[in-house]
């Protein structure tokens, strides 16, 4: 429904002409208007803010909605801050490419080179440079515990928060992107080791300062005269909820608030050769190797810039980055070519795909794709079958407990008859046509996708074509969602049957007498390690889920609660070599049934495969 009335709404502002100049500022602040109230009304958004840049000049920025509404405060966008996220992430790589162009920092060394607290364990023959690290290349797991803090206490050394919490290598450098805020993380620590200042002291000093970013700062808590100006985040659930101040322990990689109109500087100098009125931010031969093309996954998909993510669409190049946090949701999208850029922020939970689509609506109504469609190659149902299957992307954690979220969230691809692919995300389904051997495009738009082979020839990889900081593989059997889904609710079963059935029986017996269900055939010793097994692993199951009735909460840290039920599954290591050592004596001794026999050998096999599920998602062992 919300996609259906934006279409219309486009197609009345702009059914007079087919394209508009954003230098109609009647027509841009009108447009703008009913794209963001309508998204704030049907999202359920609290505040927003808007800022425009074209041709060296800031031609709009207008505050939406309150940033406190319980006072109505309204947004200012001249001075009230906004989270941004990961466009903090920018200013980390401008500060990057301000040591490398001055010679003090090689983006081709091994980055082990300027660290001095810790070193990256050697892997895959490879070392892993910053030109990695700026593409998102370096080939390491995700990590999310953690990420977020509920108060100032975790706000440590960036140093020490990056020793603790160093991801694991997981694929060779520069083969694809797995987007990595413990990466960016990385780099900002070497901006402090080679600066010789706090990345907060360095980035005030070359970036912000100069750039006349005063509603700008990456300190938490805020330093005292941005307090009074820092929009609330909110969530809504029938009414709007005020939300505490969002602390980032790796705070080069999302902790930044700044205002619009600070934002405006930030990407007039982007669209300026570098340049801020008498500042310059960037050389221009270092600015244009930054916004270079660095890493691509398929030739027919946007490709990775040098810290910048390529949304390139409509035909039109487009880098920046989007910032999310819990409450607000931002983006930062720059047309070199136009020398045009948009800033967008909302301060509500709601808001996660709002940016996107306004600036989807804002590139049609003022950059419109006039390319005609590519023109699809005719094929059959089973040349399509070899790119059918379960993908998931590659960016999620490999050695912790928040591994099982890899689980969720999977797209799959079906073939259809008339020679399309479907593709079905949790968001939505999609069909696309085959343009040539690898690429599709969906059915009325230029928008891609691409696949990639393995080592053997195997379609393996499917790439976003508008999204380069990822890569979605295909998913084997065992990691298939119905697979491990099914393997669960077997064990699920066995453990309430296992948890019922003999104290049911034994409470019929004790009532009606033994004759009911003849003579017991298990040992009660055996039956007795039995049930306490089940029963851990049924506590386990229970302590798991009220621990993460919030699973969002993991970011901020394990619970005293969960550390405390992962001592089950190892007590189950020694119940289930338990069961196993009875079901051997039960097996070869002719006293019992034989279907008492298969029960327990039943039980003993299900603890076993409950064990490897358990330990698949990294859930023996303290893994957090």
């Amino acid at each position: 429904m919300k996609k259906y009335f934006l279409s219309l709404l486009f197609f009345v502002f702009s059914i007079f002409s087919f394209s508009q100049s954003i230098k109609d500022s009647v027509d841009l602040v009108s447009f703008m208007d009913g794209i963001i109230e309508t998204q704030m009304k049907e999202n359920h958004i609290a505040g927003g803010v808007l800022a425009v840049v074209h041709d060296g000049k800031v031609v709009l920025t207008k505050g939406y909605g309150f940033s406190n509404v319980e006072n109505q405060t309204k947004v200012d966008p001249t001075s009230t801050l906004f989270r941004i996220g990961s466009i903090s992430k920018m200013f980390t790589w401008t500060a990057v490419m301000q040591l490398a162009a001055k010679g003090k920092l090689d983006l081709n060394e091994d980055i082990n080179t300027y660290l001095k607290d810790f070193s990256i364990p050697e892997a895959f023959d490879q070392p892993i440079t910053l030109n990695h690290l700026m593409t998102h290349t370096p080939g390491f797991e995700d990590k999310v515990i953690g990420l977020f803090a509920l108060d100032s206490s975790k706000l440590l050394p960036l140093g020490t928060i990056i020793k603790n919490e160093l991801p694991e290598r997981v694929r060779p450098p520069y083969t694809q992107s797995s987007y990595s805020n413990h990466g960016t993380g990385m780099a900002a620590y070497i901006v402090e080791q080679v600066s010789g200042m706090s990345f907060n002291d360095y980035v005030e000093k070359n970036i912000l300062q100069p750039l006349e970013m005063g509603h700008t700062t990456f300190r938490q808590p805020l330093p005292r005269n941005l307090k009074n100006s820092m929009s609330n985040g909110y969530s809504f659930k029938n009414s709007f909820i005020e939300k505490d101040f969002e602390f980032v322990p790796l705070y080069p990689v999302g902790a930044a608030s700044a205002s619009a109109l600070d934002m405006t500087h930030f990407m007039l100098a982007f669209l300026q050769d570098g340049r801020y009125n008498e500042f310059q931010m960037l050389d221009s031969l270092t600015l244009v190797m930054m916004k270079g093309v660095a890493h691509r996954h398929h030739a027919d998909v946007n490709p990775m810039r040098y810290g910048f993510m390529d949304i390139s669409q409509n035909n039109y190049e487009v880098i920046g980055h989007g910032g999310d946090t819990f409450w607000f949701h931002s983006l930062m999208a720059l047309l070199p070519e136009q020398k045009t850029g948009i800033f967008l922020s909302f301060n509500t939970d709601e808001a996660g795909g709002a940016y996107m689509d306004v600036f989807e609506a804002f590139m049609d109504r003022y950059y419109p794709d006039t390319l005609a469609l590519a023109k699809p190659i005719k094929v059959s149902k089973e040349w399509l079958e070899k790119f059918t299957g379960e993908y998931k992307a590659n960016r999620h954690p490999h050695s912790d407990i928040t591994k099982i979220a890899s689980l969720f969230g999977h797209i799959e691809v079906l073939a259809e008859d008339d020679g399309k692919l479907k593709v079905i995300s949790p968001e939505e389904s999609l069909l696309y046509i085959p343009i040539d051997s690898t690429t599709f495009r969906e059915e009325f738009k230029n928008d891609r996708i691409a696949f990639g082979k393995d080592e053997d020839g195997d379609i393996a990889f499917m790439y976003s074509g508008l999204l380069s900081i990822f890569a979605f593989e295909k998913v084997n059997t065992i990691d298939k969602t119905i697979t491990q889904m099914m393997i669960f609710i077997f064990i699920v079963i066995i453990t309430l049957v296992a948890l019922i059935y003999w104290p049911l029986v034994a409470v019929i017996r004790g009532k009606y007498g033994s004759q009911t269900f003849g003579v017991s055939k298990i040992p009660a010793g055996s039956k007795g390690v039995a049930w306490l097994n089940y029963f851990f692993y049924f506590i386990f199951l229970l302590g798991v889920m009220f621990s993460l009735s919030s699973p969002e909460d993991i970011v901020f840290g394990i619970s005293g609660s969960l550390k405390g039920v992962m001592v089950l599954p190892i007590i189950m290591l020694l119940s289930t070599f338990g069961m196993l050592l009875l079901t051997f004596g039960i097996l070869g001794s002719s006293r019992y049934k034989t279907r008492s026999k298969l029960y327990y050998l039943l039980l003993s096999l299900s603890s076993v495969l409950a064990l490897w599920q358990l330990y698949y998602w990294n859930f023996i062992g303290f893994n957090f």
